[in-house]
């Protein structure tokens, strides 16, 4: 026989092996006889014998099995009630995608704007660079680093210019000073070119060589120039530039008001155009404000037109017809369309119908209001409620008047002019008041305030 452990030979009724030392198997009596008892074993002719479930073993002689009711009645019902889980969660599941495949598309675009920037950077730096201006590639590779924090080839620039720029002598200060003075004259010739971001380049320099250099004089210009370079930015669309030029200039100006206005406006744009797509109503809260703010600053305005059609075909294709009508009037209200009015119609219809309860008619002649729109009006001590009172055709009714009241508080009712406007001007609590028409039959309308908004209401007659 044979170790089973290293394969040397050994007698045959060793027990040890004497090369490893391995304990020899050896089979015992009961081992020889287990095949023959497996061999015994009775089997069936032509299939397999049934499996005895424990239940069956236990069972006395004599006693029957019980036999469970058939399944299909229960699982039929819960079968339905996954089916219909599993579609729901689907949907949703397609939803979510979708709003994050808006917002990823939305991000990759602004990375591509800024991978092309910092492109265009980098050649300028390689130029720069080529011309021996070191300190001028220095500053392109550096803005290239701030678009691209991924661009190897403007890191390693920036490492090759930091060791030949800390390997020359420190100049004294004299010759600082020469150099100061001929950067500051090279910054002037460029300003007088408009090329702005040169004019940076050379007085961020100057800070460098000799920081009391025209100190007031350089930081005039500085500002003036990151100014400037910021609103070129914007024109060129290119507004993570522009703001980040607009910090800098806020950084040695903070209370430099246009400039400051200037990076609100790329901002509440740049907001806006985040939101495009992916949530219709962030893309109208940014756009309107910046609409407020400046109405012909870009396309605002008919992107804040786009954003309100496009929300409201939403709201419209999910039978959301009260959201989706006032949606429609601000969109109206921008631009008309007979197209884009005859689906208010339909969506207002909708609304008033789903408003009356089943098996019952909207009361004549009632006069219902609702919540238009809301503006900022931009003063920190403004609050006010104004509105529209119509009749069924669509006319202005005159000499209404209009109740206001909150809690136990009631203002001095206002009248409608001969355009069916009345007005709650200077209110001095930020609450949900309550409107009402005193002279004709009406729903009371609960409006919220607050500071720095306007509302406007309407109320119109039912047919």
């Amino acid at each position: 026989m044979y170790c089973n452990q290293c394969g040397v030979r050994v007698e045959d009724d060793a027990l040890v092996c004497p090369n490893c030392g391995h304990r020899l198997y050896r089979p015992t009596p009961s081992d020889e006889l287990q095949p023959l008892q497996e061999q015994e074993a009775p089997t069936l002719q032509g299939e397999e014998a049934p499996v005895l479930q424990s239940e069956e073993l236990s069972r006395l002689p004599g006693e029957e099995l019980e036999m469970a009711p058939p399944a299909s009645d229960q699982r039929q019902g819960c079968g339905w009630a996954m089916i219909a889980g599993m579609l729901a969660g689907g949907a949703l599941l397609v939803i979510v995608i979708l709003a994050l495949l808006a917002i990823y598309q939305g991000t990759q675009e602004r990375a591509r704007l800024n991978r092309a920037a910092a492109s265009d950077h980098y050649q300028k730096g390689l130029q720069q660079l080529v011309a021996e201006n070191y300190e001028l590639a220095q500053a392109e590779f550096e803005l290239v680093l701030q678009l691209d924090p991924k661009h190897t080839d403007a890191s390693t620039k920036l490492a090759e210019l930091d060791a030949l720029l800390g390997s020359e002598a420190a100049p004294t200060s004299a010759v600082n000073q020469q150099q100061a003075l001929l950067l500051y004259n090279e910054a002037r010739q460029l300003y007088n070119q408009a090329d702005w971001e040169g004019v940076i380049a050379k007085l961020e320099q100057v800070k460098i060589l000799d920081p009391n250099y025209e100190r007031e004089t350089v930081t005039d210009l500085l500002v003036e120039a990151y100014g400037k370079a910021g609103s070129q930015f914007v024109e060129q669309d290119r507004l993570e530039e522009a703001i980040r030029y607009f910090d800098r200039a806020l950084e040695l100006r903070p209370a430099e008001v246009a400039i400051r206005e200037e990076k609100r406006l790329a901002s509440l744009y740049l907001a806006g155009l985040g939101y495009w797509g992916a949530n219709w109503q962030g893309a109208i809260d940014s756009f309107s404000v910046l609409y407020q703010l400046k109405p012909d600053y870009k396309d605002t305005e008919q992107r804040l037109y786009n954003a309100y059609v496009a929300y409201a075909d939403t709201l419209y294709d999910g039978a959301d017809w009260c959201a989706a009508r006032d949606r429609y009037d601000s969109a109206l209200a921008m631009q008309f369309s007979e197209a884009l009015k005859a689906k208010r119609d339909e969506a207002a219809q909708n609304c008033a119908v789903a408003a009356v309860p089943t098996g019952t008619l909207a009361p004549s002649g009632s006069f219902v209001g609702r919540v238009v729109r809301v503006e900022d009006v931009g003063l920190e001590t403004a609050m006010m409620i104004r509105g529209h009172v119509f009749n069924a055709q669509g006319n202005p009714i005159p000499g209404v008047r209009v109740g206001l009241s909150a809690f136990d508080w009631s203002a001095v009712p206002a009248v409608t002019n001969e355009e069916g406007v009345f007005a709650f001007d200077g209110l001095g609590n930020p609450l949900t008041y309550t409107l009402t028409l005193l002279d004709l039959p009406a729903v009371p309308l609960p409006v919220k305030t607050d500071w720095q908004k306007l509302v406007w209401v309407e109320f119109r007659s039912q047919p």
